[in-house]
């Protein structure tokens, strides 16, 4: 049973046929993810830079054959003679090079091109990982999006007959009815917009994983923030700068490079091959009739290179300019993952405050709402603005605090992703977070 069969099997036993969570989006990404699949057989590809580089270190045999029919004629003492004849004949030819430094630094910059796709791969396979959560997550933020919205246009439907009626009363007052249509209008648009944002989100994570799913698991109700482990920014500045597949691979760009200037350096060098062959072939001539030839031939051979026109010079300096451009990118690169680490890190640590701040805010805006309404009805210290603007502070802070969890949980990721140990535990953490079944169908 090959690979693929067998996570065939392994999503059927493991998919329900209920609600998507985000580690069966995980499974099936690497499963039949386009973009997943690209990167390993990148991968793949790179792999084979072992084997081409040390081709060059092994022997070389090559056998040619050929055959001729000779016809024609020839003048040897003012006598015409005509040619009739066949040759055919074949030859081994086998060369190891004893000292070549090219071929050396060849050999060693397979190495280096193999280990720099496998680094590449894990920078990739981590940034899918982050990129399916981001679109899985967009997908439950535009589907609370609409929640929210409907809601609000309902709330602002309510007030607004409460406007008329209390018109009715002759308690109410014309701007107050055109006061809350206009909120009514805009709780609509933003509706439809919530509306498009999930058709949206939806195709963007059919991309990743190759279908759209009818239902996903969205965010419990209870949401913990645990401390991060290490609990301070050094030591994860350290983890990232020796972990960080992206540092890795501008490593082996780095040493891909000197190794290209002692490749062009290498041809100064003289170079020594180790050589032999047998030759074996039957012809014919007007003084020999069935002439038949074997030999064998072994040896050394050197060749010394003395003027090439001051290409390996130009080379060389062209090698070490290039040198030096992979290693400021190497400083790059490493100053850039310093910097996302410390971001991630940093949001982390603010979203966990975040979400507690707008807990708190969504609780106090729901009593702000209760007692505003409260006092629109009975007391008249309210105005129907004051009931508007109140349930719009409500909505939008339940709206906050459902990003700020989902970005939250995006910091966590990244951060592992900066320090390269984004991997399937990081993703089960993050989907234990989810539960409820949310329904994302048109």
């Amino acid at each position: 049973m090959n690979r693929h069969c067998l996570m065939l099997c392994l999503l059927g036993l493991s998919l329900p046929a209920s609600a998507m969570d985000l580690k069966q989006a995980w499974d099936l990404l690497q499963y039949q993810g386009p973009i997943y699949h690209a990167a390993e057989h990148e991968k793949q590809a790179g792999l084979e830079n072992r084997a081409i580089g040390q081709a060059g270190l092994l022997p070389q045999i090559n056998a040619t054959a050929y055959y001729n029919k000779v016809n024609g004629s020839q003048r040897q003492r003012g006598q015409d003679n005509d040619l009739d004849y066949d040759s055919k004949g074949a030859s081994v030819r086998l060369r190891q090079p004893l000292f070549n430094k090219q071929k050396m630094a060849e050999y060693r910059q397979g190495q280096q091109r193999a280990d720099y796709s496998v680094a590449v791969f894990d920078a990739k396979s981590q940034d899918a990982a982050v990129r399916l959560a981001d679109s899985y997550f967009d997908v439950l933020l535009a589907s609370e999006t609409i929640t929210l919205a409907r809601a609000k246009l309902n709330a602002f439907e309510e007030q607004l007959a409460s406007a008329k009626r209390r018109m009715e009363l002759g308690a109410g007052t014309v701007t107050d009815i055109d006061e809350s249509v206009a909120r009514r209008d805009l709780a609509e648009a933003d509706l439809i917009e919530a509306q498009d944002n999930l058709v949206n989100a939806r195709r963007k994570l059919e991309e990743y994983i190759g279908e759209t799913p009818a239902s996903l698991t969205t965010l419990q109700p209870g949401f913990t923030t645990p401390p991060l482990l290490p609990g301070n920014l050094q030591d994860w500045l350290v983890k990232a700068q020796t972990d960080s597949p992206l540092i890795h691979a501008r490593r082996h760009s780095y040493e891909l490079a000197e190794e290209e200037v002692n490749r062009a350096k290498a041809g100064h060098w003289p170079t020594l091959d180790f050589v032999a062959g047998y030759t074996a072939g039957s012809s014919q001539s007007i003084s020999e009739l069935n002439q038949r030839n074997q030999y064998s031939s072994i040896g050394l051979e050197l060749n010394i290179p003395l003027y090439s026109g001051g290409s390996t010079s130009a080379l060389t300096r062209q090698a070490s300019a290039n040198s030096s451009k992979a290693l400021d990118e190497l400083d790059a690169t490493r100053q850039e993952v310093i910097s996302g680490t410390t971001r991630e890190y940093r949001g982390v640590q603010s979203g966990a405050m975040r979400i507690h701040a707008l807990e708190k805010a969504v609780a106090s805006n729901e009593r702000s709402l209760t007692s505003t309404r409260k006092g629109f009805k009975e007391g008249g210290t309210s105005t129907n603005s004051d009931v508007l603007n109140a349930e719009e502070l409500l909505f939008d802070a339940r709206h906050d605090l459902f990003e700020a969890k989902l970005n939250y949980l995006m910091s966590r990721l990244r951060l592992a992703s900066s320090v390269g140990s984004l991997g399937d535990d990081d993703i089960e953490l993050v989907n234990n977070y989810l539960g409820p079944e949310l329904m994302v169908s048109n």
